[in-house]
C-alpha cells in the first residue's frame, strides 16, 4: 500500500490531535487541516492513522455562523 504522507507528517498530526485532546478536552483532539496535510487530504491522512490502529474519528463542526458546517478530525 502506498502511503501519500511521510511517517513524520503523521506523527506530528497525531502529536498535535493527541495534545489538543488533552489541552481542550470539549474539542477533544479537533483538526481541520495541519502543516504538510491540506484540509482536502486530512481524510486520507487520518485513514492512514486508523490504518496504523489509532481512534481517529471524523467530525461536523457546525459554523459560527451559520454557513456550511466544517469537517474536523478528532482522536
Amino acid at each position: 500500500m502506498r502511503h501519500e504522507f511521510s511517517e513524520e507528517t503523521l506523527a506530528e498530526l497525531l502529536r498535535a490531535m493527541q495534545a489538543r485532546s488533552v489541552s481542550s478536552p470539549n474539542n477533544p483532539g479537533l483538526i481541520a487541516c495541519w502543516p504538510g496535510v491540506r484540509e482536502d487530504r486530512m481524510a486520507t491522512a487520518c485513514a492512514e492513522l486508523a490504518g496504523q490502529g489509532h481512534a481517529i474519528k471524523q467530525v461536523v463542526v457546525p459554523s459560527p455562523t451559520g454557513g456550511k458546517p466544517r469537517t474536523a478530525w478528532a482522536i
